[in-house]
Formats: C-alpha cells, structure tokens, sequence
C-alpha cells in the first residue's frame, strides 16, 4: 500500500447527489478495493485511481481548509465521504474524519457518514455529542464472509460492521444500512436480503438499496477478478429482474418493520428527516 500525503486545493465542495449540498472527502483512492466501486470513476488523483486499492493520497490540510472555507457558508447536509470511505485503514493514523465531522456538527451542518468499518467507533463520542446533526451508514452487500471478500477484498468482515450497527443502537446514534450494489446472481436471492433486513430490525436501522451500476472503472476489475457477472448492461439494467427484487425488498421491509427505500428515492427521505431532525 502506497500512502501519499499532499496539501489539497479546496476541503469541501458542492455536491451532485440530491440528497446531499456538499460533499467532503479527506482521501482520494480507497484500501478497502471494493471492484465494484463506482468511486473509481470519479477520483481525480489518476495514480489512485489507476491503483485502484493500491494508492491512497491523503489531504493532510482537510481540516485548515474546512476552518476557512465554511465562513459564511450556507449551512447544508454534508456526505463524508461520497468517493472514498472515510474510515480506512488510513483513518487510523491521520484521524482526519473524525475532526472534519466534528468542526461541521459543531458550526450547524447536518453530517451524513457512510463506511465499511468498525473503526468508525473510534469517533462514537462525537456521534453521540451530535447525534442530533449527524447519521452513519454502514454498507453490507452480504453477510456472507466468503462472498463479501470475493467483491470486497481488503475490508472489514460483514460481521464487525454488523457488530457496529449494534453499537450504534446502544448508543442511540442515527444510522442506516446500504445494502449495495445489489449484483444480479450473486447477493440477491432471498436468504442474503432476509439476513440483512433482519439485522436491520434487531439493530433499528433504516435501509437504503441500490443495484449495481457498471462505470468503466468498476467493469474492468469486476471482469478480471470476478467473471460471470457483468455479461453486458442488459444483464444488470434489466427491469422485470430489478422490479422482482424490488418487490422481495419492499416485503421484508414490511415483513420486519424496517423503513427502507431506493438510493434513486433517499432525496425524499434525507430532506424529510434532516427537517424533522430540527425541529
């Protein structure tokens, strides 16, 4: 693993999403390898995203530029982070999340978070401190170790970031499950989505689905590790099989009692939360 330190032009930007106003992300290139990562098409840094896994470049001045750069800023919801997970092993030793997250909570942005790992628990006094501006999703593409390291090969198992989620709960801390990508004859058959939505009830968490999209980046990798499941758009595009896997997932949500909904649909659900939030 090739670590890069480098000082970054800007520390927060307008956001693309829908659901989000803007977006901070204080790594460029992800340890964590995931081959289906759309984020490989949208890092900016080419040796990171050409070595995919490989090379991560830290922006060590993240938080100096945020200090500035969020004076008479409009406040907004914030994702950390939207091209990277903010909490990879490089978290560790340059703890650049955790200060960002709290700089923002504390000056009156509401903070969305989404990461793969338990080292997310490290920052757990700060989500409590503003559990009321802030929210963590944890991705889980499967429960099942052995195909989760087939996709995910360098991250944490699915059992420690279900560990987390339990966490979350006892601390009261808003949080939510991605479940995603979905990948057509891999993770969704009934027994993967029923373990999930079942983690999702004991755990009270929201979740929010997503199907596999095939940006060149993530197609490359997914046909030279993983053969057999990227046989053309079509094979994933197609919407009798995304409208049946729809209808299992929106039984089980009604089947445990889970709030779920679509990644197409979280705009309508972030902005009615983040408003009943502050009321």
């Amino acid at each position: 693993m090739k670590i890069v330190e480098y000082e970054a032009k800007k520390g927060i930007s307008r956001s693309n999403l829908p659901e989000l106003d803007y977006a901070v992300n204080p790594y460029s290139g992800c340890q964590h390898r995931c081959l289906y990562c759309f984020a490989i098409n949208f890092t900016s840094v080419p040796e990171a995203r050409e070595n995919w896994g490989k090379v991560v470049y830290v922006k060590t001045n993240i938080v100096k530029l945020l200090k500035r750069e969020i004076n008479g800023m409009r406040r907004g919801t914030v994702g950390i982070s939207t091209i990277t997970d903010p909490y990879q092993p490089a978290e560790a030793i340059y703890r650049l999340t955790g200060s960002a997250v709290e700089l923002l909570a504390k000056n009156g942005f509401r903070v969305t978070i989404q990461t793969k790992s338990p080292l997310a628990r490290r920052d757990m006094e700060i989500f409590k401190r503003y559990r009321n501006s802030l929210d963590l999703g944890v991705t889980i593409t499967t429960l099942d170790r052995k195909k989760a390291l087939i996709i995910e090969p360098q991250t944490p198992s699915p059992q420690e970031r279900a560990r987390l989620l339990m966490e979350l709960k006892e601390e009261k801390i808003p949080a939510w499950i991605f479940l995603g990508p979905i990948i057509r004859e891999f993770n969704d058959n009934y027994e993967n989505l029923d373990g999930i939505f079942s983690l999702a009830s004991m755990t009270g968490s929201r979740v929010i689905y997503d199907f596999y999209s095939q940006y060149d980046g993530s197609k490359e990798l997914m046909m030279r590790e993983f053969p057999g499941y990227v046989s053309g758009e079509a094979f994933h595009g197609d919407r009798s099989w995304q409208s049946g896997v729809t209808k299992l997932i929106e039984n089980m949500a009604g089947e445990y009692s889970v709030k779920c909904n679509s990644q197409a649909d979280e705009w309508v659900a972030s902005k009615t939360q983040a408003g009943q939030s502050f009321l």
